[in-house]
């Protein structure tokens, strides 16, 4: 069985997951578990494979816009395959496996099991709330490692031709469902503070447009931000002069009572 395990990772929670995940499905004999980050899959890449094995953070209660966008131009597979999908969160990550299921039937892809864990949450407005300092630990990387392990067993009776369920996933509903509605990028885009350049500061070195997981930096020559940003404030934080600024001060007081 080949598998493949793709990750979006910004800070390097989700990657160590996944490496975990693909060190379990070797340790079960998925021979070889290339893994990958997502922006160096195209659409047709994952057809090469028994077993697809999706990853990523949950930002504002969903799968990154990026990642919904990947899933959306994968190529169809010609008959359904297995895949299994993770995610690092900070809280809660609601709705999102239900989600990336959605998404990835369409593709031929069947989701067989999820795993998930806490991951440290870098947001600048949370300062109190959603910091799960020193995660994931070696504790949650054990028990992806025995996910990936388990979960190959499973994938392969489905190659095998038996019959084997997808996944089920309870919907997430109440206070924690009317957020994540509200929290849609739409919404994100006209409220959140805007990112600003102080040029003075800038000394053009990239940093920010070569780190950015959309590509939504260009140089010309100070930082442009075009309209594929996903709030994810990486470029604020690789900024070696912190010349990439935003006013998080009014969500910093909402979300720090």
């Amino acid at each position: 069985m080949r598998a493949l395990v793709v990750y979006f990772s910004q800070t390097g929670n989700t990657r160590q997951v996944a490496e975990a995940i693909a060190g379990g499905l070797c340790a079960a004999g998925a021979a070889p578990a290339d893994l990958k980050p997502m922006e160096e899959v195209g659409p047709g890449d994952w057809l090469g494979y028994d077993l697809l094995c999706l990853g990523t953070p949950v930002f504002y209660y969903h799968e990154p816009p990026n990642v919904r966008d990947w899933i959306r131009r994968l190529s169809p597979r010609p008959a359904p395959g297995p895949a299994l999908t993770f995610n690092t969160n900070g809280g809660n990550p609601c709705n999102t496996f239900r989600r990336m299921q959605k998404f990835l039937r369409p593709k031929g892809a069947r989701v067989l099991g999820s795993f998930e864990c806490f991951g440290y949450d870098s947001y600048p407005i949370y300062l109190k709330s959603f910091r799960q300092w020193g995660r994931p630990n070696e504790a949650d990387l054990a028990a992806a490692g025995e996910f990936g392990r388990r979960m190959a067993a499973v994938a392969g009776r489905m190659i095998a031709g038996q019959r084997v369920p997808e996944a089920a996933y309870k919907f997430v509903g109440g206070k924690t469902f009317r957020l994540s509605i509200i929290c849609r990028k739409v919404v994100l885009d006209r409220f959140f503070p805007a990112l600003n350049v102080q040029r003075d500061l800038c000394i053009k070195c990239g940093a920010c447009a070569r780190r950015c997981p959309t590509r939504n930096i260009t140089l010309d020559p100070w930082p442009e931000f075009a309209r594929r940003c996903i709030h994810c404030s990486l470029c604020e934080r690789v900024c070696p002069q912190s010349a990439i600024q935003c006013d998080w001060r009014w969500l910093t007081r909402l979300m720090n009572p």
